[in-house]
């Protein structure tokens, strides 16, 4: 089955954005970090290629954390067209060195971050770039809109750009354009990285990009979202690697919170609360039996809330046979940021692990 695209929400355009009289065209070097991607690097490059900017101020450099499959091969069959493209090795099979490599490489006055799973299309630099222009941010990113090969991952995509499965986080729900607190990937002026440092290779910092994103606001730099661009991703092809993914967040958000000593936005409470909830009345429950109706009362609603909500993402797009996947990513979500947490906090790192850059 091939891959799917839902269609675009309208989107407010940015009237900031329109294209200025002097046309600012800076080096660009794309940074892609990857490790065992085949299948989707190829696609991610030819994106990248494509784009409408002019290729002699783009450059884009490809870290591979050592892949054993076939990703080097397919990166080296693109390295002969029109954009340089320079391969980087990452030993440490790491994300956040991986993109500190590639930036430590990189000659542009823009750093561009991409993944291997991401597609953008022809424009979306060029629009980043306007928008920078435009709104003098530090960094900009786009609406993250997922594409899906199978039900599976149609029904992650539905609920991890819901509400109840994201929050109010805007560059996944991609309603409004405006300043944010974080993007995904995104544009960044090299000139940042020189004032906050480059991204925390620290192991509990899971979620780089929210460490980095606060840095640049506390540093004095603004972050901008256009919603009207589009940036498309493919949600994880089932609902344990989805786990995986949530508990790696929650992971994050206590290494984030370890080391700024703050949650940011009180939606991040939620899931770790409701986990600790959970696991407070089991454990009372065995000493005392008359916890065990508040227990019952706790899964009784939040499972009903759940159910709930599925069942109307699934009659909003008419999707009802895929209620019972739409259920299990949202407890997927929920049960995996909350678990990865309270693990990650409870192992007790050493302070060392999380200061300093």
């Amino acid at each position: 089955m091939g891959l799917v695209r839902p269609p675009l929400p309208r989107a407010a355009p940015l009237d900031d954005a329109r294209p200025a009289t002097d046309a600012w065209t800076p080096l660009v070097s794309v940074i892609v970090v990857a490790r065992n991607e085949e299948a989707h690097i190829g696609a991610c490059l030819e994106g990248i290629l494509r784009q409408d900017y002019p290729h002699d101020r783009l450059e884009v450099v490809v870290v591979d954390g050592m892949s054993e499959d076939r990703t080097g091969e397919v990166v080296a069959g693109f390295t002969r067209r029109a954009v340089p493209i320079r391969v980087l090795p990452n030993p440490a099979q790491q994300r956040a060195h991986g993109l500190n490599l590639g930036i430590q490489a990189a000659r542009g006055e823009v750093i561009c971050r991409i993944d291997a799973r991401t597609r953008i299309d022809p424009t979306y630099v060029s629009s980043c770039l306007r928008t920078m222009q435009a709104t003098g941010a530090a960094a900009v990113g786009a609406a993250m809109r997922p594409i899906w090969a199978t039900p599976t991952q149609e029904a992650i995509a539905l609920v991890m750009s819901h509400p109840l499965g994201v929050g109010n986080t805007q560059f996944r729900l991609g309603r409004k354009s405006g300043f944010v607190d974080i993007i995904y990937l995104g544009l960044y002026r090299r000139e940042m990285f020189d004032r906050v440092g480059l991204f925390d290779e620290a192991p509990a910092i899971i979620s780089e990009d929210t460490d980095l994103q606060y840095r640049i606001r506390r540093a004095g730099g603004t972050i901008y979202l256009n919603a009207g661009i589009p940036v498309y991703y493919q949600p994880r092809e089932n609902f344990l690697g989805l786990w995986r993914l949530c508990f790696r967040y929650g992971g994050g958000l206590a290494g984030y919170v370890l080391k700024h000593r703050r949650f940011g936005a009180s939606r991040r409470l939620a899931a770790p609360a409701l986990v600790l909830a959970l696991v407070g009345l089991s454990a009372g429950a065995v000493v005392d039996r008359r916890l065990v109706w508040p227990l019952a009362v706790l899964i009784g609603v939040y499972l009903a809330a759940t159910v709930g909500v599925s069942t109307a993402v699934a009659i909003t797009h008419r999707k009802m046979a895929l209620l019972g996947r739409v259920c299990l990513a949202f407890l997927c979500m929920h049960l995996g940021r909350g678990c990865g947490f309270w693990w990650r906090l409870l192992q007790r790192p050493k302070p060392g692990t999380y200061w300093g850059h």
